[in-house]
């Protein structure tokens, strides 16, 4: 081969080469423009969210309970925030463990280029300490996050409940827009309940980085989404009330208050000691807080009104006694072997709570002092199958569908559930013994009590109970929650007579004789249930006033002793505030009497306008 050839062939080899290149080249500009400029763009651009302001809970007079505060929240970049000498690093500046870091990481999951949340509210100190070396700190965000604060008391724990970062499992959920959840969801409570509701939108942001993963700034031509503010929320909850329940209730080692509006289902109040402290779980509670909290003996975590389960003591009597009076097994005159402070049953027997015996009553002296000897004989009489039938129209054994998480349903005993636990003719008409008085395996929850007699307080009509009032999107009207009937006891108008007409003598004669004021004028029952752990549980439960129901509580002590000493008391104070509220406390530079140190102004030196009042139909004999 000539030179000539040899040139051409070199030639032509060169041209298929630039022509290849060139068809290589127009391939990625014109064909794969998109797929290199997202590529590009994931190594120089971050979409930072930005949390969007979970909605206020406010109490019933519009009171801030829940609202948002400012402050620091330090994340990292997964794709950016590589490598154990950037842990190290980080773990230092935060004051925490290298492996408490890791596990952050760990438990809140995300994708490579979203930000991992390590450290909600950080303190200034904190953020001045990063910011000084961000560089030393590549991947790390520090960003302005508003966390939740609530009433730095034990009583909001429970009811209003708190946040968390999403885990694992609900990561995989979405939100209104379709996008993955992310950020903070509500655990417990009714931030749990209303997430929903009070979780905004989150917005984003496009952020520009450098090689080495540092933040510098907004990214040009990219136009940030604002966040979208949560729906606030307004609750039927005083917090007058709550203060001075939680007050009453400190004196004891645990207990809870709920009241409700007989009227609405509206709940007023809900307190259980012991509680917890909400603001503690905004910046992130370390693995060895939450197990201390966890495994506390007193069970803080424990909403007792709604999840703790007791026996009702005598509040049960006038269960027992609406069975006997619906089922015709006794009217209010009827009378059973006097008491003598006790009931022989076979071989056993049952005692009275006074030794000395109340002797001979009818069915209204007997709910009066509560004697336990008429309502052994009379629940003998009433039989099991009559007897649990008219307990779970009371609602017991079942939800009160409150709008809370976790509500327990009690045991309510039938013949299928004693032969299910004590066998096969393993039980007898005994068991009726301690059912009718509210003893044995017939539990309830505090507020299954309250709604009981709500509805007695209520021609017999249970209105569903809801912490719920009003709910609004910012910068509209409220949208107020209609009431909902529960349930209807479907009592004869004679027998919520003689109900009513039995828990007015407990409290202006009887065993609650000392709670009787012609002001609050209230009606109810008094409890003292046996307890196999220590002291016996006090209960009370009632409405006032009497003659037009507002308002019914029920007070449950633990380890107190009687009701009538424990319980009464608590809610005699609980419907007088809320019949009777004092006017708002004067300035600060008064001279007029300050509020004590619970921050419930003082009742007896102010004169107080009582609510007004809705009369209901009164059935009862004068």
């Amino acid at each position: 081969m000539n030179w000539t050839s040899r040139r051409n062939i070199l030639l032509g080899a060169c041209l298929l080469m630039l022509a290849g290149l060139g068809a290589r080249l127009a391939w990625m500009q014109l064909i794969q423009a998109d797929e290199y400029r997202e590529l590009a763009n994931k190594n120089r651009v971050r979409l930072l969210p930005i949390s969007a302001p979970r909605g206020r809970i406010l109490d019933r007079n519009g009171i801030d309970l829940v609202r948002n505060r400012p402050s620091f929240t330090v994340s990292v970049l997964p794709t950016d925030f590589r490598g154990e000498e950037p842990r190290v690093r980080l773990a230092g500046a935060l004051g925490i463990e290298g492996a408490e870091l890791i596990e952050r990481m760990r438990r809140r999951p995300g994708l490579p280029l979203e930000p991992i949340g390590i450290h909600r509210d950080a303190d200034l100190r904190t953020i001045a300490r990063l910011e000084e070396r961000i560089e030393q700190f590549p991947g790390v965000i520090i960003a302005n996050e508003p966390v939740r604060e609530y009433p730095p008391a034990p009583w909001g724990g429970h009811v209003l409940g708190y946040v968390r970062e999403v885990n694992e499992e609900e990561a995989k959920r979405t939100d209104k827009t379709g996008a993955p959840l992310r950020g903070a969801i509500g655990a417990t409570g009714l931030e749990k309940r209303y997430d929903d509701l009070i979780r905004g939108i989150d917005g984003i942001s496009y952020r520009q980085i450098n090689a080495y993963g540092q933040m510098l700034g907004p990214m040009p031509g990219q136009e940030s989404r604002p966040p979208i503010p949560g729906d606030d929320v307004m609750l039927g909850l005083d917090i007058a009330l709550q203060r001075l329940a939680d007050s009453l209730l400190s004196q004891y080692v645990a207990g809870t208050v709920v009241a409700v509006d007989v009227r609405t289902g509206e709940i007023l109040c809900l307190v259980t000691r012991p509680g917890f402290d909400a603001n503690a779980f905004s910046g992130g509670m370390s693995s060895s807080e939450w197990q201390a909290l966890r495994t506390d003996s007193l069970k803080p975590l424990l909403n007792r009104a709604v999840m703790g389960l007791y026996t009702a003591g005598s509040t049960a009597k006038l269960l027992t006694a609406a069975a006997a009076l619906e089922a015709g097994v006794a009217d209010e005159n009827t009378t059973y072997r006097g008491c003598g402070g006790g009931y022989r049953f076979g071989n056993r027997v049952f005692k009275c709570w006074k030794p000395e015996g109340h002797g001979v009553l009818n069915m209204l002296g007997a709910i009066q002092h509560s004697c336990n000897v008429y309502f052994y004989q009379l629940g003998v009489d009433v039989g099991l199958s009559t007897w649990s039938r008219y307990a779970l129209l009371a609602g017991f054994g079942q939800p009160t569908g409150i709008d809370l998480p976790s509500e327990n349903s009690g045991i309510v005993p039938t013949a299928e559930y004693l032969d299910k636990v004590r066998g096969k003719g393993g039980w007898g008409p005994g068991a009726m013994l301690n059912f009718a008085i509210g003893q044995g395996e017939f539990t309830v929850t505090p507020l299954q009590v309250v709604m009981f007699y709500a509805a007695l307080a209520n021609n017999g009509v249970a209105m569903k109970p809801h912490l719920l009032k009003a709910s609004r999107t910012p910068g509209s009207d409220w949208r107020m929650v209609e009431p909902e009937v529960a349930y209807d006891l479907g009592y004869k108008i004679s027998t919520l007579a003689v109900l009513r007409e039995g828990c007015r003598r407990v409290v202006q004669y009887g065993t609650a004789a000392g709670i009787n004021d012609d002001q609050v004028r209230m009606a109810g029952k008094t409890g003292t249930a046996q307890n196999p752990h220590g002291k016996e549980h006090a209960w009370f439960a009632g409405w006032a006033p009497y003659d037009h129901p507002q308002i019914a509580i029920c007070a449950l002590v633990e380890n107190a002793g009687h009701g009538s000493t424990y319980a009464a008391p608590i809610c005699f104070e609980v419907a007088k505030q809320y019949l009777y509220p004092p006017p708002p406390p004067p300035p600060p530079d008064s001279l007029q009497a300050a509020p004590d140190s619970s921050g419930i102004p003082a009742t007896d030196t102010v004169e107080t306008t009582p609510r007004p009042t809705a009369a209901l139909t009164d059935t009862l004999p004068e």
